[in-house]
């Protein structure tokens, strides 16, 4: 499995917004104030912010003083949940998920491995929290 660069900024954008979850008042954040913290174009994080909203990772409000919310706290949203929004594929092969990837998936024994490898992936990334990288990424 490799994470893309959205993937990466998206779960670094959340950092930013899990810290502020708690020291905000529930104060949104803006694109621009993630942007400069995190030092990622805008555009790019309006489009990881439009899937993250879609799938329920975070919530918006419109206006002047809008911007994103979590949608919960951060120990209740995993990795797992902010990169299959935002990313198309997660699995450590093709044919782990998707067994008309590979015209040998129904008789090959290397795909078992990577169905195992690409469970105890997600099973991790579902048991580590926001909360847990947001500590990690800020050294506490």
């Amino acid at each position: 499995m490799k994470v893309s660069t959205k993937g990466r900024y998206a779960v670094r954008a959340l950092t930013y917004l899990a810290l502020s979850y708690n020291g905000n008042a529930g104060k949104p954040v803006s694109i621009k104030e993630i942007s400069d913290r995190e030092k990622i174009s805008n555009r790019y994080l309006e489009n990881i912010f439009v899937k993250l909203r879609k799938s329920g990772v975070v919530t918006s409000l419109k206006g002047e003083k809008g911007g994103f919310l979590l949608s919960r706290p951060p120990e209740k949203i995993s990795i797992y949940d902010i990169l299959k929004a935002v990313e198309n594929d997660i699995a450590a092969s093709r044919c782990a998920v998707d067994m008309k990837a590979c015209e040998n998936s129904g008789k090959c024994g290397i795909r078992k491995i990577w169905v195992k490898l690409d469970r105890h992936v997600n099973e991790f990334l579902s048991r580590t929290s926001l909360l847990e990288a947001t500590e990690l990424h800020h050294g506490k």
